[in-house]
């Protein structure tokens, strides 16, 4: 039958441990010579700097196949991105009605219409934009200058349709060339 050992004191444990920090008698930190610690060190060295070399060179030919003039994300797009302004449908149909004897129905659009246009105003154009741009309004009399009511008071609706710019896209089937 196997004996019981002694139970040890705290101190002898301390000392044990202190031993096994470093072991005078035969030169060894921690159970290694200084001369393994020094192969282990090196060991590690050259493997994290491959790591690195491998994770940076993976990070380099992702950028290096991005071109930072076209945007991400730009195959999720099925239509040439064209809105309709004024837009008072949401994500229903696209169906404009009013009255043109209820000011209250027609001011709700040219109210939306002023907002859409007061981006591309002369002077906000000049505080935003470095370009030297043409001066004046290209829409004519929809632009709100000459009517701004936007012949919505005497039945001539003005209605913006506006075409963002999608970079290399190219129509998928009839109904596309025909939007085009």
């Amino acid at each position: 039958m196997a004996a019981l050992k002694e139970k040890r004191t705290c101190g002898q444990r301390c000392e044990d441990f202190g031993h096994f920090v470093w072991n005078s008698d035969e030169g060894k930190l921690m159970g290694r010579t200084p001369e393994k610690w020094v192969y282990i060190s090196l060991y590690y060295v050259a493997f994290y700097a491959v790591m690195t070399s491998l994770f940076s060179l993976a990070i380099w030919t992702l950028m290096y196949t991005l071109d930072p003039y076209t945007p991400d994300y730009q195959d999720r797009l099925t239509s040439p991105g064209v809105m309709v302004w004024p837009d008072t449908y949401g994500e229903e149909v696209i169906e404009i009605t009013y009255n043109t004897s209820d000011k209250a129905s027609w001011m709700k659009m040219t109210k939306i219409l002023n907002e859409f246009l007061e981006p591309y105003n002369d002077t906000k154009q000049l505080e935003c934009n470095n370009y030297n741009c043409t001066k004046g309004n290209m829409l004519g009399p929809c632009s709100g200058f000459e009517d701004p009511t936007f012949g919505y008071n005497c039945s001539m609706p003005c209605v913006i349709i506006k075409m963002n710019r999608i970079i290399n896209y190219l129509p998928t089937n009839r109904t596309d060339v025909a939007l085009m």
